[in-house]
């Protein structure tokens, strides 16, 4: 297809990888950040040291502080922004999109204090003419991974067929596929509440708990994650695909998963404020937990694995407890 001009909000370890991605397929790209060191590190050395160390970021990606600099004319904008900031950023980006333009949310997670979606929150921030123009993506997709070109497969879903396929074109290439599913919850749903049972996994593997205890969660969770998606209305059949076994598996296992990292810091007894300025990156699971907490007490679900890990992070429970009260 033809080359577009895009532009990818958030200049983190995704939206870096995006943005290189992107530019190698001939695509125009503009890479927005709030981050000033982060601007001046790509615009002067052509590296992203704090993010992405050890990879070129060609000039032809033009990196912005300004927004309306960044969205001048562009098609289709991506948000790989952290989920707590997807409202604010959409409230900045609407009086700057003009009609047809697709919005593309990468963020994974659930707003504690509406309990909406990120492409409901998105909705509501825009004309109501640009709803058709939001397509979600969740899938497997640890970003150190993409950029190493490793083969890479995820799900896209919007409420217009149209949408979703004009973006499975434009961001497609050899080693990142695209799959069209039509549960916009579903797809959404999975890629939210993986990130609690990827810090319960992470738990077992800091209390060094094995094998057979680490594969039991995963499976247990697997279960917890339909009850909590079917209950928010996605379609139970949707997690067992890419959006929700598939990133349920990345997220509890890799090394490279922030959340999984967490947990495991929380077995050996770091304390949850300790670990996250380790980590040093948003930590999605910590806020999915709660809102997970929240729709088991709302929609009276038993959810063991997710009340025990909110037991863990805002009761003060002991975390070798925790998880043998995990496959109750």
């Amino acid at each position: 297809m033809k080359s577009c001009k895009m532009a990818i909000l958030g200049a983190g370890n995704l939206g870096t990888t995006l943005a290189l991605m992107m530019c190698e397929k001939g695509h125009y790209v503009a890479l927005w950040t709030i981050e000033d060191d982060v601007a001046e590190a790509i615009q002067q050395g052509r590296e992203n040291h704090r993010y992405l160390p050890g990879h070129y970021i060609p000039p032809e990606i033009k990196v912005s502080l300004e927004l309306d600099e960044a969205l001048h004319d562009v098609e289709v904008v991506a948000l790989a922004v952290p989920s707590h900031a997807v409202r604010r950023v959409a409230n900045l980006i609407a009086p700057h999109l003009a009609p047809g333009i697709i919005i593309v949310d990468f963020a994974k997670g659930l707003e504690v204090e509406t309990g909406l979606r990120m492409s409901q929150v998105i909705e509501g921030e825009l004309p109501p003419e640009m709803k058709n123009g939001i397509v979600a993506v969740s899938g497997p997709s640890i970003a150190s991974e993409l950029v190493r070109k490793l083969p890479t497969a995820v799900e896209i879903s919007s409420h217009d067929a149209h949408s979703s396929q004009r973006i499975k074109e434009i961001l497609e290439t050899p080693f990142f596929r695209l799959y069209v599913n039509e549960d916009l919850a579903g797809v959404e749903l999975g890629g939210v509440f993986k990130n609690v049972y990827a810090i319960g996994a992470g738990i077992c593997d800091g209390l060094k708990m094995g094998v057979n205890t680490k594969a039991s969660v995963i499976t247990k969770s697997l279960e917890e994650l339909s009850t909590l998606g079917s209950a928010l209305g996605a379609h139970p059949l949707t997690f067992m695909g890419l959006s929700g076994l598939g990133d349920l598996i990345v997220t509890c296992s890799s090394e490279h998963s922030r959340n999984r990292r967490f947990g495991e810091k929380i077995g050996r007894g770091v304390s949850s404020e300790t670990a996250q300025q380790e980590i040093g990156q948003v930590i999605e699971g910590i806020r999915a937990t709660k809102v997970a907490h929240k729709v088991g007490k709302e929609c009276q679900l038993t959810l063991p694995i997710a009340e025990q890990i909110y037991r863990v992070l805002y009761q003060g429970g002991e975390a070798r407890e925790a998880v043998y009260q995990f496959m109750v």
